[in-house]
């Protein structure tokens, strides 16, 4: 392990303590709580030294394109690469069209500015493509590039990996591992319906841990219905009363009125199913080790679920981009239940009135959530933060060092998580 700081003992100590009393008062006390001091407790336990104040932890960018077809194109597809020569294109969007115009919302890694529009048959042969520059509100389909329907390759669908810290308000160790979930988009047969896969890929903290996902800007009244394609949810057979999500329905209405998905009340459970000698959940640090201790640090296969999402209209559905998919979890902090949001959504208590109106107080500009576009994403192992930047020695360290540049540069280094510096710090 790499220290981030070398900073007085004391002086830790003293922030430490005044911290944790401050966020104990905060539940019942709210006119007690010290923001300057949480702020300096979060920035001492942090990884990186000097993180730029104007960060967004955004690492995609969303757009529309209008598409227009000819009578012998039935769908079409705007793929992050051109599938005639790439075997890693992934499905951004997709609709089915008629002669005329259809418009597409997709979303694509900040430093991609050129995406590929593909024209596909009634067969789901691809008849050819365009390529599409990102900013580009029209694309004529009508005249498009053909080289052989055989030479395409078929395109994966779209995904991303979602690594969290399980202990907001409190800063953590920043390793991102306590849950990894890595969730897909891809579309069902009717122009309506959107498909959600969602895999819990490792849990790396020995507390429950329930998850959903938010539909940012999706009100529960834009959805007919959400079924199970799996048939089976991640924790099914739960022998717990169900505290951190209650309901038993697979789409619920948040808060806000917007709408959200129901993923799983325990982490562990959905992982392993096992229960101790005194009937409660086996809890224990899950696919985040390359030590493995039994009970302590074990191997578990991931688990998977898909959600089928029949909106109550083609539009609605071709609206959902991975901008508006906010998986969250949900942990207990000091009495209550706390949700993990992406930063984008941070703020958005869709379950629980966390912040009852305070929620500047936690604005600090840190995220207890990292969303990487990238599907098969490595992550840290136990303890290691993506990378570390310590100012008094100038030095980085870590798997990913240009995470650390990143974090003090949010405008730069966009592309950190594309090649790992040091792979053997990650599972």
């Amino acid at each position: 392990m790499h220290p981030k700081k070398h900073h007085n003992d004391m002086k830790k100590y003293f922030l430490f303590i005044s911290a944790a009393l401050l966020l104990c008062m905060t539940s019942c006390k709210k006119e007690q709580f010290d923001q300057e001091l949480y702020n300096q407790y979060v920035d001492y336990e942090f990884m990186v030294d000097y993180m730029d104040k104007g960060h967004d932890w955004n690492l995609v960018k969303s757009d529309t394109v209008t598409i227009t077809t000819g009578s012998e194109v039935q769908k079409v597809q705007i793929l992050t690469a051109n599938n005639f020569e790439a075997d890693d294109a992934e499905i951004a969007a997709e609709g089915v069209c008629h002669e005329g115009e259809t418009t597409l919302a997709y979303t694509l890694p900040l430093y991609q500015d050129q995406a590929y529009v593909a024209a596909l048959a009634s067969d789901g042969s691809y008849l050819g493509y365009r390529p599409l520059d990102y900013g580009t509100k029209t694309v004529d389909m009508t005249n498009y590039t053909s080289q052989g329907r055989s030479s395409a390759r078929e395109p994966k669908a779209q995904t991303f990996t979602y690594l969290y810290e399980a202990s907001f308000p409190e800063p953590g160790d920043f390793d991102y591992n306590d849950v990894v979930m890595r969730v897909t988009k891809s579309y069902g047969l009717a122009s309506y319906v959107v498909l959600l896969t969602v895999k819990l890929e490792a849990v790396g903290i020995r507390k429950q841990v329930a998850a959903g996902i938010h539909l940012g800007g999706v009100k529960y009244d834009d959805i007919y219905k959400v079924e199970l394609v799996s048939r089976q949810k991640l924790d099914n057979d739960y022998p717990m009363p169900r505290r951190y999500i209650q309901s038993n329905d697979h789409l619920m209405r948040g808060r806000n009125g917007e709408a959200v998905i129901n993923v799983l009340e325990d982490a562990h459970w959905a992982m392993l199913k096992n229960r101790a000698s005194d009937g409660s959940i086996t809890r224990m640090e899950l696919n985040t080790s390359h030590d493995l201790t039994p009970g302590v640090a074990e191997q578990a296969e991931p688990v998977t679920v898909t959600y089928q999402i029949s909106f109550k209209s083609p539009e609605q559905a071709r609206c959902l981009t991975f901008d508006r998919i906010d998986p969250f979890i949900v942990e207990e902090y000091n009495g209550g239940l706390w949700e993990v949001h992406t930063y984008r959504y941070k703020f958005n208590d869709v379950l629980y009135n966390i912040f009852r109106g305070n929620q500047n107080a936690y604005d600090n500009h840190v995220s207890w959530c990292v969303t990487v576009p990238k599907g098969d994403f490595r992550y840290s192992i136990e303890g290691m933060p993506l990378g570390t930047y310590n100012k008094e020695s100038g030095e980085t360290f870590g798997p990913y060092l240009d995470f650390a540049h990143w974090m003090q540069s949010h405008k730069r280094y966009t592309t950190w998580y594309v090649t790992a510096n040091n792979p053997q710090l990650l599972y």
